[in-house]
This record gives structure tokens, C-alpha cells and sequence, in this order.
């Protein structure tokens, strides 16, 4: 390997591990939010937790792009309309998926992301007529494989979750 292919592979490796982090950490720190703090509070613990969250990552990413870690346009209101419903739809996606944290085991809500990830892969393949590589079959087929193994003493299911 040349020093390019060494330097693509570690940053490749660091991204990786640096997204499994936080995402590991988001849902066990809101597992426990959300199910531990909700009643403490006059209102939706939930709510608030999204646009906390939303205003940290922004205020990450503008640090970001500060430092010079990052390049991407200048705010422009176009395109900000233009994709409005689009933050509308994550934003209820968001709320929602804290929503069902509350009333389901990181196990099962691990599952139906997973799940979700795999939904949305086949929608591409259908709607757009993208096509699916081996390895990304793979990738999915452990994932899933995976969550179901660590769900497979939580899969009770109640009308709340």
C-alpha cells in the first residue's frame, strides 16, 4: 500500500469508529433520559431533548467548518426552503424515535433501526433502481443478524412499545 491508500484506511477506520461512538452513546444516553427523567419535568422531556441535541450538532458542525475540519456553502434561505419538509420529516423522525425509547429496550429499538436501515436500502433498489453491493449485503446481514441475537430476550411487545 502506498502512503494515500494507509492514510485513506486509517481515516476511513477513524470515521467509522468515531460514528459508532457517538451513535452507540446517543442511544444509551437517551434510553436513560427518556425513560429515568420524564416525569421530573412539566412538558416532553422528548422535545426538549431533540432540539438540545439538534443545537449542540449544529454548533458542532459550525466549529467545525471554523477549524477548518470541514468545508460546505454559506446558509442561503433557497435552499433552506427548498429542503424544509425534508427537516420536517427528520425532525418528526427524530421525535419519534426518542418517542419509542421510553417504552422500548435499546435491544429492540437497535432492531428496528437496523431494520429501518435495511427498509429504506430496498425503497432505493425499487423507486431509484440502485443496485445493492455484496458487501453491503453483508454488512447488513451481520447487523441485523447482531441486534437480533442481543433483542432475542426483549422481544416483548406491549400496546405502549
Amino acid at each position: 500500500k502506498g502512503d494515500g491508500e494507509s492514510s485513506s484506511f486509517s481515516k476511513s477506520v477513524i470515521a467509522s469508529t468515531m460514528y459508532s461512538g457517538c451513535s452507540i452513546g446517543m442511544v444509551l444516553v437517551n434510553k436513560s433520559l427518556a425513560s429515568s427523567y420524564n416525569h421530573l419535568i412539566d412538558g416532553d422531556l422528548n422535545i426538549l431533548l431533540v432540539v438540545f441535541q439538534a443545537v449542540t450538532a449544529v454548533i458542532c458542525v459550525e466549529f467545525s467548518k471554523f477549524m477548518g475540519w470541514v468545508e460546505y456553502p454559506n446558509f442561503n434561505t433557497r435552499t433552506a426552503r427548498l429542503w424544509a419538509p425534508v427537516n420536517l420529516f427528520f425532525c418528526g423522525m427524530l421525535f419519534t424515535g426518542m418517542a419509542s425509547m421510553q417504552h422500548n429496550s435499546v435491544p429492540m429499538v437497535t432492531v428496528f433501526k437496523n431494520i429501518t436501515n435495511i427498509m429504506t436500502t430496498i425503497g432505493d433498489c425499487i423507486l431509484y433502481g440502485a443496485s445493492i453491493e455484496l458487501l453491503v449485503m453483508a454488512a447488513f446481514g451481520i447487523m441485523l443478524l447482531g441486534a437480533i441475537f442481543a433483542a432475542r430476550n426483549d422481544a416483548d411487545v406491549t400496546q405502549t412499545g
